[in-house]
Protein backbone atom coordinates (compact mmCIF):
# COMPACT_ATOMS: atom_id res chain seq x y z
CA UNK A 1 0.00 0.00 0.00
CA UNK A 2 1.42 3.06 -0.81
CA UNK A 3 2.07 6.24 1.79
CA UNK A 4 0.27 9.19 2.03
CA UNK A 5 2.84 11.40 0.55
CA UNK A 6 2.02 9.24 -2.25
CA UNK A 7 -1.63 8.76 -2.06
CA UNK A 8 -1.77 12.59 -1.75
CA UNK A 9 0.62 12.76 -5.05
CA UNK A 10 -1.84 10.31 -6.97
CA UNK A 11 -5.20 12.23 -6.22
CA UNK A 12 -3.13 15.70 -7.32
CA UNK A 13 -2.50 13.69 -10.63
CA UNK A 14 -6.29 12.30 -11.21
CA UNK A 15 -7.56 15.50 -10.41
CA UNK A 16 -5.35 17.32 -12.86
CA UNK A 17 -6.22 14.47 -15.43
CA UNK A 18 -10.27 15.02 -15.18
CA UNK A 19 -9.85 18.85 -14.98
CA UNK A 20 -7.87 18.32 -18.31
CA UNK A 21 -9.88 15.60 -19.90
CA UNK A 22 -13.27 17.67 -18.92
CA UNK A 23 -11.57 21.03 -20.08
CA UNK A 24 -9.64 19.76 -23.58
CA UNK A 25 -13.28 17.71 -24.64
CA UNK A 26 -15.56 21.40 -23.82
CA UNK A 27 -12.49 23.24 -25.93
CA UNK A 28 -12.26 20.84 -28.74
CA UNK A 29 -16.21 21.00 -29.10
CA UNK A 30 -16.83 24.36 -28.76
CA UNK A 31 -14.40 24.86 -31.47
CA UNK A 32 -15.71 22.29 -33.77
CA UNK A 33 -19.20 23.66 -33.54
CA UNK A 34 -17.39 27.65 -34.34
CA UNK A 35 -15.71 25.45 -37.05
CA UNK A 36 -18.75 23.63 -38.16
CA UNK A 37 -20.61 26.35 -40.55
CA UNK A 38 -17.65 27.46 -42.78
CA UNK A 39 -15.81 24.03 -42.71
CA UNK A 40 -18.82 22.12 -44.42
CA UNK A 41 -17.90 19.48 -47.00
CA UNK A 42 -14.36 20.16 -45.90
CA UNK A 43 -12.07 16.33 -45.87
CA UNK A 44 -11.80 15.54 -41.84
CA UNK A 45 -8.02 16.15 -42.13
CA UNK A 46 -9.04 19.86 -43.55
CA UNK A 47 -11.08 20.29 -40.81
CA UNK A 48 -8.63 19.00 -38.22
CA UNK A 49 -5.64 20.85 -39.77
CA UNK A 50 -7.80 24.37 -38.99
CA UNK A 51 -8.60 23.67 -35.31
CA UNK A 52 -5.38 22.04 -34.05
CA UNK A 53 -3.69 25.56 -33.63
CA UNK A 54 -6.67 27.29 -31.71
CA UNK A 55 -7.02 23.85 -29.76
CA UNK A 56 -3.02 23.90 -28.66
CA UNK A 57 -3.47 27.36 -27.85
CA UNK A 58 -6.77 26.89 -25.77
CA UNK A 59 -5.55 24.15 -23.86
CA UNK A 60 -1.43 25.85 -23.43
CA UNK A 61 -3.29 29.21 -21.83
CA UNK A 62 -6.24 27.97 -20.45
CA UNK A 63 -7.27 24.54 -20.25
CA UNK A 64 -3.62 23.30 -18.37
CA UNK A 65 -3.28 26.24 -16.00
CA UNK A 66 -6.68 25.59 -14.53
CA UNK A 67 -6.11 22.36 -14.30
CA UNK A 68 -3.02 22.97 -12.04
CA UNK A 69 -4.73 24.68 -9.85
CA UNK A 70 -6.69 21.62 -9.13
CA UNK A 71 -4.08 19.25 -9.19
CA UNK A 72 -0.52 19.35 -9.71
CA UNK A 73 0.87 16.32 -11.74
CA UNK A 74 4.44 16.91 -10.18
Amino acid sequence: MGTPSSLSRLAARLGFLAVATVGAYGAINLLLAFLAPLTQGWPTLGVTALAVPPMVLAMVYGVIPIAFRFGSPR
